[in-house]
Formats: C-alpha cells, structure tokens, sequence
C-alpha cells in the first residue's frame, strides 16, 4: 500500500521529513507510527477480504511518518500494532490489527498475545480468531464488496491450503493398522474383516 492509496484524490499529501527513531525516542515513533498504521488498516477495512503484509504495514508507516529504523520489524511492529488495537477497543471497533498477515497470510506474531491483553483471553488458535475478528471489521467499515448477507469468517486463501497440505500431510504419515494374518488394512475397529 502506497502513501497515494491513503490520501484524499484531491489532495496531495507533504513529504516527511525524515528523521532516524534513535532522534525521536521509541515513545514517539510507535504513537506517529500507530497512527499511520491505523490509516493504512483502514484503507484495508474498506474492502472486502483486505489484508496487509506486516513488512508493507512496515514499510507504510516509515514512509508516511518519515521516522525510519533498521531495526528488524519483528522486534516493534508487534508494539506499533498493540496501539492500534488499543485505539481499535477505546473506539468500540473490532481490532484493525487483525488484518495485518504475514506472507502466508498467518496473523504477525504476537497477534494472540495483543488479544489477550486487550479481552483477557488468550486465543488457541489465533487465526480463526482473527478470521472473526476480521468479518467483524469489514461490516463494521461497510467494506467495498461485502456481500448482502454480510459474509462469512473464513481462513485467508495461502494459509488454508497450507493448513489443507499439513492435513493431509499428517493423514499420510498415520499408521496403517494391518491383520497379522492376512496383511490387509484392518477397519477403525482393529478386527479384521477378512480374518475373524
């Protein structure tokens, strides 16, 4: 997502200055960085299915605040996230932050433990939390393409055909029960058919 896709058509946006996060302080940068980052998820909020990748959530928010940093974004974007949901819960919206995804379309790390400081319950798995979390978040912003009755939560499409390949997968390496006797695959039972 690009600076353009966040400012108004008819208005051009002033270049930031750039400055280094060791001149600003920690502090700062996550509240100028958060506020961006709110901008860029909303502009994801208001389409149907809108994701943004935690490095181009990254990316945005330098380009957009000017506040740079060579720090690996593993180590903050979690922190400029949490603000976000915070704005999220004090605003009575569903958390934006669910819509930032890793490549494989799995929510960032530290995802489930933002939940949990935010609601008090950690969830188990935080992917399908975030597919609620997100359907929750496209009606609130009356997202581009929600369809007439009103959606459906559903797992983005990379990280459900990896979850598929994992299943089956692990169908494949499962023990096959066989008879002693006649070497056939014994039914859920574990008596042979054949045999007994």
């Amino acid at each position: 997502m690009s600076l353009l896709d966040v400012a108004a058509p008819d208005q051009e946006s002033p270049e930031p200055v750039e400055r280094d996060v060791a001149d600003v302080g920690v502090a700062t940068a996550r509240i100028e960085w958060a506020a961006a980052a709110r901008e860029l998820l909303l502009a994801a909020a208001k389409k149907y299915h809108g994701l943004v990748q935690h490095k181009d959530l990254a990316n945005g928010v330098q380009d957009l605040t000017g506040i740079r940093t060579k720090q690996a974004t593993r180590f903050w974007i979690g922190g400029v996230l949490a603000e976000v949901s915070a704005e999220s819960l004090r605003r009575g919206e569903p958390m934006l932050s669910a819509l930032c995804v890793n490549p494989d379309e799995s929510v960032f790390d530290g995802y489930a433990a933002i939940v949990g400081a935010a609601t008090g319950t950690t969830p188990p798995d935080p992917d399908t939390h975030a597919s609620h979390e997100r359907l929750a978040i496209y009606r609130h912003f009356k997202a581009a393409g929600l369809p007439a009755d009103g959606g459906s939560a559903m797992i983005p499409p990379k990280l459900g055909a990896a979850r598929a390949r994992a299943r089956k997968a692990a169908i494949a390496e499962r023990p096959i029960n066989k008879c002693p006797q006649c070497n056939l695959q014994t039914p859920a039972t574990g008596v042979c058919d054949t045999c007994d």
